[in-house]
């Protein structure tokens, strides 16, 4: 009888900032959803052998949201009538309200008619669409839209569901205040887990942040060796992955969880980061059979069947955590192929038959882990997961060829095999790649050792936040979002509150993207026109006649207009604000080559080369190559997103 170990990861990056203000809803809305249809399928089914591996972060941010520390705009535009939404509460609720998966839309009628009512507006048009009734209906719906697979066991809104549009005011506020409060209903759940025999709460480092990468990322040639490794500037800061370990490990305390075990971020390990682990007296980590299989130079998995040193717990030689490695292809059946089953009581069938005809070639001794992320399958399951669950745990207790068991369980029962080796790598391709390499991914590793170098490092949380993994993933093309921007700046903010927490100022590249999206603009050089007189006005109609002009977007209150033109090593530049408004100051430029990234506060920072009285002058130095700028006054931003790539254009005539 093999033993059989669930380890389910739930995790959300910081995406509240220093002052409380949550930029992205993921934790309540999910909080709601798939958190609580685990968080239920796992309490009420008694099956054991179940590693909830909680991140801090995530913790902390339940926490917030329960203790009324977390201001979400997206939880204020649904506690209020819609009659009362300011234009601001509005484009929350409908910036939020749509994205969505097609399961979650099409369980409710007037939730796609709502979505598609707003395809292809943009801004104000799109508000416009919707009527009183449409909006406290989408207040509603999209609570609804979160809870469909749990409302079997939440009757305060069965009804609501059952009625599906023309909604009241009483029934958005029983949905509001439904939503508001699963955050900490959730925590509640998941102290009564960790009491529950079979169940073992785990965790990770603070932040969720790739160690291997944190301790040196010069481990990434080794990642990739025999291949060549794509280039990857220096960043080591062995002290800031024992501190992200270290607070790890004292949040879970501090919600009453003691655990012996963590699930490294993304599955990153390498022997430097598991000493560093053991260091802190974690007991177990547990990562993918790829990194065993690149450690013992030989695949596990294949057309000959799954190599028996899978399913042993593992330990590099001398003291150290015990290494346990999951079973790929059974924890994707459950992370990506079981959504495709019409009935989920049909994939749960299966995925037991795939346990039980493995389990069937192994002895007693053995073990098989499985391993995913314990948020992201259910939205593609077609009931949201909770009668896969249910039915999976039937058919595994009357199973009599598995055994569940914990992490801890199995440590107490098995003496780890010594692992000679360890390949440093990650789940994905047993390599870094997916956060490290890419030419966006390697500018963030190279802002964070600009800021550390400045002392950022001892900004605390928001260090730490900073330094997660999320922002890396979402950095480059291989995980696109429609969100890659809000992700790009909350990496900054986080960077800027470290800086405001460490009693420094914020460098001003901080204010520029880090995605390389750019817009190309045409900017003409001339090496004999008369150069701008810097004195803050409109000195002469020439000047500037020369130059590319560039409007700010209709809906900027602040910024008006922008004029650039060039000779051979300068960049002049002249911004002018709305009427009414004031001089456009003060004014954060950004420029990026190859090589540096530099940013200036004007017009303080450029003293001699800059003028201001009714518009901003600049005289810029303008480097060789390829030059990429960026403006922002008041947060408005020209372009509007990302840089513009400056194109010079030789005007004066040969």
């Amino acid at each position: 009888m093999a033993k059989l170990t669930f380890l389910w990861h739930l995790h959300q990056p910081q995406y509240r900032t220093a002052d409380g203000v949550v930029h992205a809803p993921w934790v309540l809305l999910h909080a709601a959803g798939e958190y609580l249809t685990l968080a239920h399928a796992l309490g009420s089914s008694g099956l054991g052998g179940q590693v909830l591996n909680l991140t801090p972060v995530f913790l902390d941010q339940l926490a917030a949201y329960r203790d009324g520390r977390a201001r979400d705009p997206l939880l204020e535009a649904l506690a209020i009538p819609a009659r009362e939404l300011t234009p601001e509460a509005k484009r929350e609720l409908l910036r939020w309200g749509f994205l969505l998966h097609p399961n979650q839309l099409r369980r409710f009628p007037r939730l796609t008619e709502l979505a598609a009512a707003a395809v292809g507006g943009t801004g104000e048009d799109i508000a416009r669409r919707f009527t009183l009734q449409d909006l406290n209906d989408l207040q509603v719906l999209l609570v609804l839209a979160y809870a469909a697979p749990n409302l079997p066991w939440e009757p305060e809104l069965a009804d609501l569901a059952a009625q599906g549009s023309g909604f009241g005011e009483s029934a958005r506020r029983r949905a509001a205040a439904w939503l508001a409060a699963c955050p900490g209903r959730l925590l509640d759940a998941y102290r009564r887990l960790a009491a529950t025999d079979g169940i073992e709460i785990a965790t990770s480092p603070w932040a969720h942040p790739i160690i291997p990468l944190l301790i040196d990322t010069r481990i990434v040639a080794e990642s990739w060796a025999p291949h060549p490794a794509p280039a990857a500037p220096v960043f080591t800061a062995p002290d800031d992955a024992a501190a992200q370990i270290r607070a790890g490990l004292e949040t879970a305390r501090s919600f009453g969880f003691e655990t012996s075990g963590c699930w490294p971020p993304e599955g990153s390990v390498s022997e430097a980061a598991v000493a560093l682990y053991g260091a802190h007296g974690v007991r177990w980590l547990a990562t993918d059979e790829g990194i065993l299989a690149a450690s013992l130079g030989r695949n596990l998995s294949g057309e000959t069947g799954v190599g028996h040193e899978l399913f042993r717990a593992w330990r590099l030689p001398g003291a150290g955590p015990a290494l346990f490695f999951r079973h790929r292809g059974l924890s994707d059946f459950v992370g990506f192929q079981a959504a495709h089953f019409p009935d989920e009581a049909d994939a749960a069938r299966e995925f037991a038959g795939h346990l039980r005809r493995t389990a069937a070639h192994l002895g007693s001794d053995a073990g098989i882990v499985i391993a995913l992320d314990g948020e992201n399958p259910w939205t593609s399951y077609p009931q949201g997961g909770a009668r896969f669950l249910a039915t999976l745990a039937q058919e595994i207790g009357r199973s009599s060829q598995l055994r569940p068991a914990t992490l801890a369980q199995r440590l107490q029962e098995e003496t780890p095999a010594t692992l000679p080796r360890l390949h440093p790598g990650s789940w994905i391709g047993g390599t870094f790649g997916t956060w490290i390499g890419h030419d966006e991914k390697n500018r963030a590793w190279e802002t964070l050792a600009r800021v550390r170098a400045l002392g950022a490092s001892r900004g605390g949380r928001a260090w730490l936040a900073a330094e997660g993994s999320d922002w890396l993933w979402w950095f480059g093309d291989d995980n696109p979002t429609l969100l890659a921007p809000l992700y790009d700046g909350l990496f900054r903010a986080h960077l800027r509150d470290a800086c405001a927490a460490a009693g420094i100022v914020p460098p001003m590249e901080l204010a520029a993207p880090i995605r390389a999206a750019s817009t190309r603009l045409t900017v003409p050089l001339s090496r004999t026109w008369p150069p701008p007189m810097l004195d803050g006005r409109t000195s002469s109609f020439f000047e500037w006649s020369v130059a590319t002009w560039v409007e700010a977007p209709a809906a900027a209150r602040r910024l008006a207009r922008a004029a650039l033109r060039a000779d051979g090593d300068t960049l002049w530049l002249r911004v002018e604000a709305r009427a009414g408004t004031g001089p456009p100051v003060p004014l954060v430029v950004t420029m990026v080559t190859p090589g540096s990234r530099t940013g200036w506060r004007l017009p303080e920072e450029l003293p001699g080369r800059c003028a201001v009285d009714r518009v901003l002058e600049a005289a810029l130095p303008l480097p060789q190559g390829d030059v990429m700028l960026g403006l922002e006054c008041g947060g408005e931003r020209l372009p509007a997103e990302g840089l513009w790539r400056l194109e010079l254009v030789e005007v004066d005539e040969q």
